[in-house]
């Protein structure tokens, strides 16, 4: 489960397209942030990703991406032109396919190397779609197949490309976007595969209505969250800024409890015992586009309530982020290591989070004024700023999580939340954690 936005230049304050995406994923399923320089291939090269083996380009662009250990694709994804995107996974009528295509992550990545701007993605995407299929297993564990929607943005304009099985509706997004996990372009498509060109005559097909499973994105909570990220983006139309968009990927939606909520209705999703909430924000990134250039804030860790966002530069090496991270905890990964604040903050969630969230939102300030100078420098000056930033982010996060550590009265109430964690826990050889 996941949630994307974007607000066009028109939308924002400063003029300069921004977008983000919260990255949804199991709950020992680490998220790997990672950066990969351009490069250029061989004539007749081919790459394997998550299930093919296809054809490589001549050039790929360097692309700063988060996504799930095990894939090939990302997540969510910036590259060197500012094109970004994000992928959800929505179900639909046409998950027929029985043979393995390219899974919605894979296809993203392909874009985000190859194109530059958002209706070259959707040309790219969609003639790969018709050739391949998205078949395959999209989950780390089990055989689980989904269709793909994205939201892609670029310095001037921003997209939703929507997929059933190899048909597609495309819809610019004028003002203000967000997707869930629901197909949502209704009959306000500028493209559609599924109506020949030029359309026939009678009523305009309704994309979501004719291809949408019904019911499946109410389990899912997708349209309570889309509802969420959209009307505070038209709240706020106008005036949006990095805050803004901060702040919405971790709105829990009213009255929210992480062990008893019965389904994922705010855009920061935990994990819980219910049925269908075994997912939870295992990462964060998004991006200030201006045509000149792009700043990418990035979390790097789950729990976007829990987490600091820290500033990445394009053309320039990450900072340290330990080893990529797997299913396993390792001791080392930036991802990992926060998993200790995380699982001993959600155990005293109510009380423990407003603290936490008060401190990193002051150091987010900090990181957010000096960022405007930062831009501005050469890169050895971008790099000493980013790399400050995510050594302050995680001074403030090892304070927090030495100060939980020493209660000794942090304990799960509810007992299936606390036999869910102890599961969690087992899996990944984390030990000393509350119980």
């Amino acid at each position: 489960m996941c949630d994307t936005l974007a607000a066009t230049p028109g939308a924002t304050r400063d003029g300069c397209m921004l977008f983000a995406k919260s990255a949804d994923c199991e709950v020992n399923e680490a998220n790997a942030v990672v950066r990969i320089p351009r490069r250029t291939h061989a004539p007749g090269e081919t790459v394997r990703i998550t299930h093919l083996v296809v054809p490589q380009a001549r050039e790929t662009f360097e692309v700063v991406l988060t996504k799930a250990f095990w894939t090939w694709g990302c997540e969510v994804g910036v590259n060197e032109h500012g094109l970004c995107m994000g992928e959800e996974a929505v179900f639909t009528t046409e998950m027929a396919e029985e043979k393995d295509g390219i899974i919605g992550p894979d296809l993203m990545r392909i874009a985000l190397e190859r194109t530059r701007t958002c209706r070259e993605a959707i040309d790219l995407m969609t003639g790969l779609l018709e050739r391949y299929g998205q078949g395959g297993s999209a989950e780390l564990k089990g055989n689980s197949h989904f269709d793909s929607s994205f939201l892609m943005a670029d310095p001037r304009e921003a997209w939703i490309l929507e997929t059933a099985g190899r048909k597609w509706a495309a819809r610019q997004v004028r003002g203000t976007g967000s997707i869930s996990n629901m197909l949502g372009i209704g009959t306000d498509w500028d493209r559609c595969s599924a109506v020949p060109a030029p359309a026939a005559a009678g009523p305009r097909l309704d994309w979501a209505a004719r291809f949408g499973l019904p019911g499946v994105p109410a389990a899912l909570g997708a349209p309570e969250r889309q509802r969420i990220s959209s009307s505070t983006l038209k709240r706020h139309e106008g005036g949006i800024t990095v805050r803004t968009i901060f702040d919405i990927m971790r709105d829990h939606g009213e009255g929210y409890d992480p062990a008893a909520a019965a389904v994922h209705s705010g855009v920061c999703l935990h994990a819980g015992p219910q049925k269908d909430r075994w997912w939870q924000a295992d990462g964060v990134m998004a991006a200030d586009v201006r045509p000149s250039d792009t700043l990418i804030w990035l979390t790097g860790t789950s729990a976007n309530c829990l987490s600091i966002f820290k500033p990445v530069f394009l053309g320039l090496d990450l900072p340290d982020l330990g080893p990529i991270p797997t299913e396993t905890s390792d001791g080392a990964s930036l991802w990992w290591k926060h998993e200790q604040l995380h699982r001993r903050a959600m155990a005293d969630f109510h009380r423990v989070m407003p603290e936490i969230r008060a401190d990193f939102d002051r150091l987010e300030d900090d990181f957010l004024s000096a960022s405007v100078s930062a831009r501005t420098g050469g890169p050895s000056s971008k790099r000493r700023f980013s790399e400050d930033c995510f050594r302050r982010a995680w001074e403030a996060t090892d304070l927090w999580i030495r100060r939980l550590a020493s209660r000794g009265d942090l304990s799960f109430s509810d007992p299936d939340y606390r036999a869910m964690w102890a599961a969690m826990n087992a899996a990944a050889g984390l030990t000393g954690l509350p119980a």
